[in-house]
């Protein structure tokens, strides 16, 4: 298991491999990307796993990992496990507003002084004191649960289990880049524009949960307006430029625009079961709203894995465009809904769809 994971841009790669060499020398087994990280589709679920799995998350802290998308992707995940972050800080850049999200209240390290090796022999002492705090205080006579086992659970149910706002829009983050090759915060969006969506809409986001009560998948969705969804289907909007001015709130009896934000299942979760509870749970949403007589009109999705791809096919949606960055857009009119097998497990949407008038 190593002790710590380095977290870098490439432009500090000197200072990063100087810190391993010396953490190393001392006893200290470190994880860094360009020797540790499993090449190809699984270099992201590497990364993650690595940081999971670490005692310690170090942070070559400068104007290069500020400007870093990946670097930012790390330590979110850092974050989301509740790994302790020591930020060493190479330079004197100030924290831009992501960094400081989630290093606003964390003490750091200042290395900007010459000699470095004076620095990281300091680090080495702060690295021992917290593996033996958190060796201390571990509990290996637990039973492992079983991790197979899931169910589906809404916002005010994480809540109760402990989590908040901001960890569960941490997690789903960290979630979509494990799935999703090649996407940035241009495509994904950041934690904190979700966390709002998460309280003010709660049903719109539901989430499955392992054994370990532990967000392994989700469905999220927004209602567009007129504008933002004729972007959508045009392939020109993406998740980062949704705000509360291109939304509407599900609240009103009311024909609605639907965008899919994401289906969602980590890669050692996607089963039969697993996928039934999440598309069951999203019609199941659908059904209580037309009980209201909140109706969507038309569906659309930016899809990014294959399997997601399948999904929204068995849902009736059908390909129109890629969009302008990544990803393929699936588009579904809803009324009349869609005359294909999965809906009909659920003859109460059918019979409300079936009676609107529009």
């Amino acid at each position: 298991m190593p002790a710590c994971f380095i977290s870098y841009s490439h432009k500090d790669a000197q200072i990063a491999i100087a810190i391993q060499n010396i953490l190393e020398q001392n006893g200290i087994k470190c994880w860094i990307d360009f020797r540790d990280a499993i090449p190809g589709a699984d270099y992201a679920s590497s990364i993650v796993h690595a940081i999971k799995e670490s005692d310690v998350f170090i942070l070559v802290l400068s104007q290069n990992s500020n400007n870093s998308t990946h670097v930012l992707n790390e330590i979110n995940s850092a974050a989301n496990a509740g790994i302790t972050i020591i930020p060493f800080k190479v330079d004197d850049s100030e924290l831009n507003e992501s960094m400081e999200y989630y290093l606003g209240r964390t003490h750091w390290m200042d290395a900007l002084t010459p000699p470095l090796e004076n620095h990281i022999n300091q680090l080495i002492s702060r690295i021992n004191c917290i593996k033996g705090v958190s060796s201390s205080v571990s509990d290996k006579s637990k039973p492992t649960p079983d991790k197979t086992e899931c169910k589906m659970m809404k916002y005010q149910d994480l809540i109760n289990l402990g989590y908040t706002s901001t960890s569960i829009s941490l997690q789903l983050v960290e979630n979509d880049y494990i799935n999703c090759n090649g996407i940035t915060t241009e495509n994904e969006g950041t934690a904190q524009q979700w966390e709002e969506y998460l309280q003010d809409n709660s049903e719109t986001f539901q989430y499955l949960i392992n054994a370990e009560n532990k967000i392994v998948g989700d469905w999220s969705i927004v209602a567009l307006n007129d504008d933002a969804f004729r972007l959508a289907v045009n392939g020109e909007l993406l998740e980062s430029e949704i705000n509360l001015d291109k939304t509407e709130l599900i609240c009103f009896p009311e024909f609605y625009k639907g965008y899919i934000l994401t289906f969602s299942l980590l890669p050692q979760y996607r089963n039969m079961k697993n996928y039934n509870l999440i598309i069951d749970s999203f019609l199941s949403q659908l059904e209580e709203y037309a009980e209201n007589g909140i109706y969507f009109k038309e569906w659309c999705i930016n899809v990014f894995g294959k399997e997601v791809e399948a999904m929204v096919k068995q849902l009736g949606f059908k390909y129109l465009t890629d969009n302008k960055v990544l990803g393929k857009i699936y588009y579904c009119k809803f009324i009349p809904l869609p005359d294909i097998p999965v809906y009909k497990k659920h003859p109460k949407l059918v019979e409300a769809y079936s009676n609107v008038e529009f």
